[in-house]
């Protein structure tokens, strides 16, 4: 799919992206990557054990020793850091490991799913890179089925578009296949042609993608790109692409809290997309916050904290539950929303990204009562990069 990624369409959405709410901020409020979107576009798994599990350095590398036949102080040089483990050296130096042949084919199996799951799910951003943390869900194959491989996927990728609304930031990682197709369900603007598809079947396999040029080609298309976000209503969108009991299916998608992958926690509230479930949207309620955040500009250092405690409203789906019909209604059109939302949110956010020219409106300003200043939003505005200090978690609720 790299080769068919429309990186400026990507960009465009990267620009918008918030992620102390991990949602997009559009002209008409807020929408995001959620469970069932998942579910639908990969068909994985989003129910099951949260993949909180983490593991010392150490831990890590004896087990990546494992898998490529080298011992601990041979994984340097280039092949292990903290975070990744050259896939390259995984070829050079062998997957197998001496042993019975029972033994063989289940490593063949292991080095399979690390490097398959390495290069769709959980991509670094050199696309030749594997997380190490992946093999900790791999080491017993009795419990693959067991994870919540498309909340993990979910929490990396929010996690990729923070650190690339970064000034510093130079690419996006993450399940990128998600993303684009994701665009592509709810925005028929952007949509390229699309196969017949057996219901049962992932979404993000209709697509046609095609092959765009980069370079100057590209850059253009970005600024095209801005400008239609910038133009678009709640009336452009398709709330409901599944349909509009296209989540009924799926109850962990109402779920509010955090997601997990290994070291990696996201926050995930439907309450702040609740057109996404055929519901008029209201103004949401606090978001469960995480410990402590640092956002710098650089990206590097780049830090959300989860206390421990948090791994347990996963499994206490029940009473983390949004119920629907208690916090809205059905309602008639898929865009429909109360009337306060409109003033609740431009107080909150940024409707436009391009610089507005002579004669056109101008955007609302920002209402900062509470300023997060480890967290700043960037928007380049006329090759210009303009600096906006974002609202802290509390003041969004």
């Amino acid at each position: 799919m790299m080769q068919h990624l429309d990186m400026a369409l990507l960009s465009a959405f990267v620009e918008r992206w918030r992620p102390d709410t991990n949602t997009f901020h559009m002209p008409f409020g807020e929408i995001s990557i959620l469970l069932h979107d998942v579910h639908h576009i990969l068909r994985i798994p989003v129910d099951g054990q949260l993949m909180g599990d983490e593991a010392s350095q150490d831990t890590l590398k004896s087990d990546m020793g494992g898998l490529v036949r080298l011992s601990v102080d041979a994984q340097v040089g280039g092949k292990w850091k903290s975070k990744w483990y050259d896939n390259g050296a995984m070829h050079a130096e062998g997957l197998l490991v001496r042993g019975g042949e029972l033994k063989i084919k289940e490593m063949e199996v292991q080095c399979y799913l690390f490097v398959l799951l390495g290069s769709t799910l959980f991509v670094d951003k050199s696309r030749d890179r594997l997380r190490p943390a992946i093999n900790l869900f791999l080491k017993d194959h009795r419990r693959l089925a067991d994870y919540a491989w498309g909340a993990g996927a979910l929490a990396y990728l929010y996690r990729q578009l923070g650190v690339a609304t970064r000034a510093g930031s130079k690419g996006l990682c993450g399940c990128l296949t998600l993303l684009q197709a994701w665009i592509y369900e709810y925005f028929p603007l952007f949509r390229p042609s699309q196969l017949p598809q057996s219901p049962d079947a992932p979404r993000a396999s209709s697509w046609i993608s095609p092959r765009l040029p980069g370079g100057d080609e590209a850059r253009q298309r970005l600024v095209r790109y801005r400008q239609l976000l910038d133009e678009l209503s709640a009336d452009d969108v398709t709330w409901t692409p599944y349909g509009r009991d296209g989540h009924t299916d799926i109850p962990r998608s109402l779920y509010t809290g955090p997601i997990r992958f290994s070291d990696i926690a996201e926050g995930y509230d439907p309450s702040r997309c609740l057109r996404q479930f055929g519901y008029r949207q209201i103004i949401p309620a606090a978001m469960t916050v995480p410990h402590d955040q640092y956002r710098p500009a650089s990206g590097s250092s780049y830090i959300v904290f989860w206390d421990p405690w948090v791994n347990q409203l996963w499994d206490n789906v029940a009473a983390r539950r949004l119920e629907l019909d208690f916090a809205s209604r059905p309602c008639e059109h898929p865009s429909e929303i109360v009337e306060e939302y409109v003033d609740w949110f431009l107080t909150r956010s940024h409707p436009r990204i391009t610089h507005p020219t002579d004669g056109e409106p101008q955007p609302r300003p920002l209402l900062v009562h509470q300023v997060s200043y480890d967290f700043l939003l960037f928007f380049q505005i006329s090759k210009t990069f303009v600096i906006y200090s974002n609202i802290d978690f509390y003041f969004y609720s």
